[in-house]
C-alpha cells in the first residue's frame, strides 16, 4: 500500500510524503479547498491507483480514483502547485521554505519503473508528521 502523509497545509499548496515498497517521494498537491475539481487535493482516505491512457501525460498513467465529485486525479511531474489541476506531483526533494519538490520528472519516472508490473495499486492519504 502508498501511504501520502501530509505535513503541510499552506493557503496555495500541499506538501507531503509518497512512501511506497521501502522507497520515499516528496509531494506537492493543490491546498485543500473543499474538493474543488482542478483546484483542490483530494479529501484524506483510502483509494485505488488504476492505469489509464492519458492524453496529456502517456499510456499506463496512474489514476486516484474513486474520489467524489472528480476524475482524473493523475500522478505526474510537476514542481509547484499552481502546475497541477488537483493532480498529485512526486519530487525527490523539498524545495526552501516548503514551496515545492525538486527533480519531480526523476521521481515520477522512479515510481513509474518500481511499479511497471502493476495495474492497481491502494493508497491511503492522511496528515501528520513524517520520520525521515
Amino acid at each position: 500500500m502508498i501511504r501520502l502523509t501530509r505535513f503541510y497545509h499552506g493557503t496555495d499548496r500541499t506538501i507531503g510524503r509518497w512512501e511506497y515498497n521501502g522507497n520515499a517521494w516528496w509531494t506537492v498537491e493543490r491546498p485543500w479547498l473543499a474538493n474543488k475539481p482542478s483546484e483542490s487535493c483530494i479529501p484524506e482516505g483510502d483509494y485505488r491507483l488504476e492505469r489509464y491512457d492519458s492524453p496529456s501525460f502517456g499510456p499506463r498513467t496512474w489514476m486516484v480514483t474513486p474520489v467524489d465529485g472528480r476524475t482524473h486525479i493523475a500522478i505526474h511531474a510537476a514542481n509547484y502547485a499552481r502546475e497541477l489541476e488537483g493532480c498529485i506531483a512526486l519530487g525527490t526533494s523539498v524545495l526552501a521554505d516548503l514551496r515545492g519538490v525538486g527533480n519531480s520528472r526523476e521521481a515520477v519516472d522512479q515510481f513509474y519503473s518500481e511499479t511497471e508490473k502493476k495495474n492497481t495499486l491502494l493508497i491511503r492519504v492522511t496528515s501528520g508528521a513524517v520520520w525521515c
